[in-house]
């Protein structure tokens, strides 16, 4: 799995609005979460989490730190 930018196939992060790319669910979805646990070690899974919320942050700007900590790095423990 490529750094950073991590997506599963065909559970791709829609940005800016971080929706998945295969519906209009949040990413990372239920889908997205699994695969990315399964085929990512913890640790780089979760440097690569607090990159997506570094960037989030940036790209939805009235996101609360606490939405942005349980939707992108809360389930990497």
């Amino acid at each position: 799995m490529a750094v950073h930018g991590a997506t599963p196939v065909g559970h791709a992060a829609v940005r800016p609005q971080w929706s998945c790319s295969c519906g209009d669910r949040r990413w990372p979805c239920a889908t997205a979460r699994t695969l990315l646990l399964l085929t990512t070690d913890r640790l780089n899974l979760a440097r690569h989490a607090a990159g997506w919320v570094y960037d989030a942050a940036r790209e939805m700007p009235d996101a609360t730190p606490a939405e942005l900590f349980d939707r992108f790095l809360h389930w990497t423990r």
